[in-house]
């Protein structure tokens, strides 16, 4: 782990827990919103929020092996290797971090009920 936005974002999922792709992206701009810098740029067109230096990031950690999609919403979550990973490290998530989610879970957790059930109409 030698990249320091990874790391970080690692930190970030697991601090949160299971999370969707767009959630996280929500996640983090929300973050860098509250002043918790991690390190993206955003773009925002209307209510689409977007990073391409995240998405890469999120990509790599799946190939890596760090991170894995789980469920119908494909939600990330950490693999042990992401956590063997972390541990690695030796520093935990930041508690501004976890207290940046804190305020902002809400506000997530909507959008990934958002995108379940996005999942569960396609489905029928």
């Amino acid at each position: 782990m030698k990249n320091e936005r990874q790391a970080r974002l690692l930190q970030v999922i697991q601090a949160y827990g299971d999370i969707s792709e767009k959630g996280l992206i929500h996640l983090v701009y929300e973050l860098k919103e509250h002043g918790i810098e991690l390190g993206y740029t955003f773009s925002r067109i209307g209510n689409v929020i977007t990073s391409k230096q995240l998405k890469d990031d999120i990509l790599a950690l799946l190939y890596v092996g760090f991170v894995e999609t789980v469920g119908r919403a494909k939600k990330l979550r950490l693999t042990s290797m992401g956590q063997e990973a972390l541990q690695k490290l030796e520093t935990p998530a930041p508690e501004e971090i976890k207290k940046g989610i804190e305020k902002v879970r809400a506000k997530i957790a909507a959008i990934d009920a958002e995108i379940e059930l996005q999942h569960l109409s396609k489905r029928k």
